[in-house]
């Protein structure tokens, strides 16, 4: 390929992830002004200036507009890669959300945007379908990627995923309860407080 070929290549990703940006501020407003029942896929594309073939080149659905996931899903599939089969599973994919948690604090943009879509899951029933079919499917993935890379049997590495699914599940509802009260801790920190929770549930 040549440097020229690259450069568009680049120039392209940059268009589509600027209009996928765009997309995705239009839906949240409009999600958050009408709700999801009162949006529509042609109003989304009006907002975000542009037409309702390109949304749907980008986005399956108005839902899947808010929840875009192909960040969360390159990440997991470097995650299998870097694994290190001479220690425990668990402890390395605790680390990488935990990781996961610092990098969304640090990015002051990412990290509002990502409280107002949760915000939005936690009071939309549509949108909570869609994330959880959406988390099921990219968890099938990992899991079958997982088994792949370090021979752990299937079930294993399923109840291991499934118990950071609730994991992360439960540190960021915290986190809402935390923010939504108008008081300050950091992502980071309401994981790990959310990590002690879940493994002192075993005592009790």
């Amino acid at each position: 390929m040549s440097r020229a070929e690259g450069s568009g290549i680049d120039l392209r990703q940059r268009r589509r992830s600027q209009t996928r940006a765009e997309i995705v501020d239009a839906a949240l407003k409009l999600f958050e002004d009408r709700g999801v029942g009162g949006t529509t896929v042609e109003d989304i594309a009006a907002g975000a200036g542009v037409s309702p073939r390109t949304f749907y080149r980008l986005c399956g659905s108005k839902e899947q507009a808010v929840l875009d996931d192909d960040e969360i899903a390159a990440a997991l599939g470097q995650l299998v890669e870097t694994i290190d089969g001479s220690m425990a599973l668990r402890p390395q994919l605790v680390a990488f959300w935990r990781a996961r948690m610092a990098d969304l604090e640090a990015d002051a943009e990412g990290h509002h945007r990502y409280l107002r879509v949760r915000r939005l899951i936690s009071q939309e029933p549509a949108l909570l379908a869609a994330a959880l079919r959406q988390e099921h499917d990219r968890d099938e993935a990992f899991v079958t990627a997982l088994v792949r890379a370090t021979g752990y049997e299937k079930l294993q590495v399923r109840a291991l995923v499934e118990w950071l699914s609730v994991l992360i599940r439960l540190a960021v509802e915290e986190w809402l309860c935390v923010t939504g009260a108008g008081r300050q801790e950091d992502l980071q920190q309401v994981y790990d407080r959310a990590l002690s929770a879940l493994e002192g549930s075993f005592r009790i």
